[in-house]
């Protein structure tokens, strides 16, 4: 055997290096037989998710004018965060999108350079936009160049606009289909080529660019969240003020009957504020279940017990009267000047015959009057 090894190594060794060599064949064969099944089942898998044909035309570029205008426009207006301008060349603009756009745009000084390729969208008369373009950030001197993608729509007066809807699941895969075709995936390394080119040349906006995203969505989460305080605040200011004017309407002027607290809150254990008097009178805003009637006292809410508090009608001159017609009334016979509409209330002075007073109402069979300055009553039957 040795013997035999030994005349036939030559021809041993040729023949575990022609082994070696089909091994190697076959093992390379199946290897780029496998990539090529990976491949194709790249793109036959996002076409198998869509129930829209996929076309597999090449983009066309700057092909269709009133794309291109409707874009070149639309991207101006993010460029100077006109918000407005955007939402009005697109079907739906959120409020999260409206401050983004006007957050990021101090950190843009303009947007030039436009090209855009298009390829078929799904709904007819629609265009997947792919628009490359150059941004010059503030505080750099490098042209940036960016690319995003945009969804084309004709609406039913035929004129084209930005589709920012939520797509459907068909549209979605519809749209990853044309993302992984070799001409887009072609043209979206060549914009991150020149990206990290851009990058290199400016110390500036390599400098920016790594926290700008973060930055500016720190920013929108604050706007955001600002505005959002100030709507509840203004809400509250709205539902305050229709309580108001829903109280004032409903308010009623009520007459102290006798000695009575004023309290804070609905208590009697509660703070007294003072004490009302018999023939004081009060706004009444609310006659509470448990008793108590909410009252204004100088300006602020106070509660007194309902049954010390008796409403106060105001009599209408009757047919014919001249009681007020003129702003005063003129005393037709001596008559006492009370501090309460009662015969019992307290005597401030006398109204002689002629005299004139400035008239405030009717109440009760009383006529209320200014006397030196203050509030004062006399029998309606005196006066006319």
């Amino acid at each position: 055997m040795k013997d035999f090894f030994r005349n036939n190594l030559r021809y041993i060794i040729i023949g575990v290096l022609f082994v070696i060599l089909v091994v190697v064949l076959v093992l390379w064969a199946n290897g780029c037989h496998k990539k090529s099944e990976s491949d194709t089942t790249k793109e036959e898998l996002y076409q198998v998710d869509t129930g829209i044909e996929v076309p597999k035309d090449k983009y066309e570029v700057n092909a269709y004018p009133g794309v291109n205008t409707l874009l070149e426009s639309y991207f101006n207006a993010i460029a100077t965060g006109d918000a407005d301008t955007v939402a009005s060349l697109s079907d739906v603009l959120s409020d999260e999108e409206r401050v983004r756009i006007q957050v990021q745009s101090k950190y843009f000084d303009s947007f030039s350079n436009y090209t855009v390729y298009t390829k078929a969208g799904p709904a007819p008369n629609s265009y997947l936009a792919l628009v490359t373009y150059d941004i010059k950030y503030a505080g750099t001197e490098t042209p940036t160049p960016a690319m995003s993608s945009v969804y084309v729509c004709t609406n039913e007066a035929g004129a084209l606009y930005v589709n920012k809807s939520n797509p459907t699941e068909d549209e979605k895969a519809y749209f990853r289909a044309l993302s992984v075709q070799e001409d887009v995936e072609k043209l979206s390394e060549e914009v991150e080529v020149a990206y990290n080119a851009a990058l290199e040349k400016d110390d500036a906006l390599a400098a920016l660019m790594p926290t700008l995203k973060s930055q500016i969505n720190q920013e929108v989460k604050e706007t955001l969240a600002a505005q959002q305080q100030a709507d509840a605040e203004a809400q509250a200011a709205a539902e305050a003020e229709a309580q108001a004017a829903a109280e004032a309407a409903n308010a009623r002027t009520v007459r102290v009957t006798e000695l009575v607290n004023i309290r804070s809150s609905a208590s009697t254990e509660a703070e007294s504020l003072g004490k009302a008097t018999a023939g004081m009178e009060f706004t009444r805003y609310e006659v509470m279940d448990n008793g108590w009637s909410r009252i204004d006292y100088n300006g602020a809410d106070a509660y007194i017990k309902s049954d010390y508090l008796e409403e106060v009608v105001e009599d209408t001159p009757e047919e014919g009267s001249t009681i007020g017609a003129s702003g005063k009334v003129t005393v037709k016979e001596n008559v006492n000047i009370r501090e309460t509409p009662s015969e019992t209330g307290n005597k401030m002075g006398v109204a002689f015959r002629g005299e004139q007073f400035e008239f405030v109402e009717l109440t009760e069979g009383w006529a209320k009057i200014k006397y030196d300055g203050k509030d004062a009553y006399v029998k309606a039957d005196f006066v006319e």
